[in-house]
């Protein structure tokens, strides 16, 4: 019976350490610069003189910039899952293509996330991370 009572003890006091412990929940009205996407098991770098982000804004909106385009939507976010929904983009010819549609691919892709201070990792359905961004100042954006 002691023994009972004490794992019974033990069962609330997790229960209540978990409730009060911080979520890692994506701030709004924060910018995150990428800095790899992850395809096919590769890994593809931000081409020299990019500066792709991706910021999470007021009412579930998203906007950013792939290093030439720039592109806009919504976002959910609810426990671990992420899903961006209503993106467009302008569409403009870059000089590298490739590397603006893998990022726009990301963003079509991405189900899930994992947050730490400085550090969001984007994730496909399967939990695979298909982007890394790290957190920066907000972008200051040209008419």
């Amino acid at each position: 019976m002691r023994k009972m009572i004490t794992l019974l003890v033990i069962a609330l006091i997790s229960g209540i350490f978990a409730m009060c412990a911080p979520k890692k929940e994506i701030p709004v009205e924060s910018n995150w610069a990428l800095e790899t996407i992850c395809t096919d098991g590769n890994e593809i770098s931000v081409p020299e003189g990019h500066s792709p982000y991706l910021a999470f804004l007021a009412d579930k909106k998203i906007s950013g910039e792939t290093g030439c385009n720039r592109f806009f939507g919504d976002y959910n976010a609810k426990g671990k899952n992420l899903t961006f929904t209503n993106v467009g983009s302008t569409r403009m010819m870059c000089p590298d293509m490739a590397f603006e549609n893998a990022f726009l691919n990301v963003i079509n892709e991405t189900a899930q996330y994992t947050l730490t201070d400085n550090s969001l990792a984007l994730k496909d359905k399967d939990g695979n991370i298909i982007a890394i961004l790290k957190k920066i100042e907000p972008v200051a954006v040209e008419n």
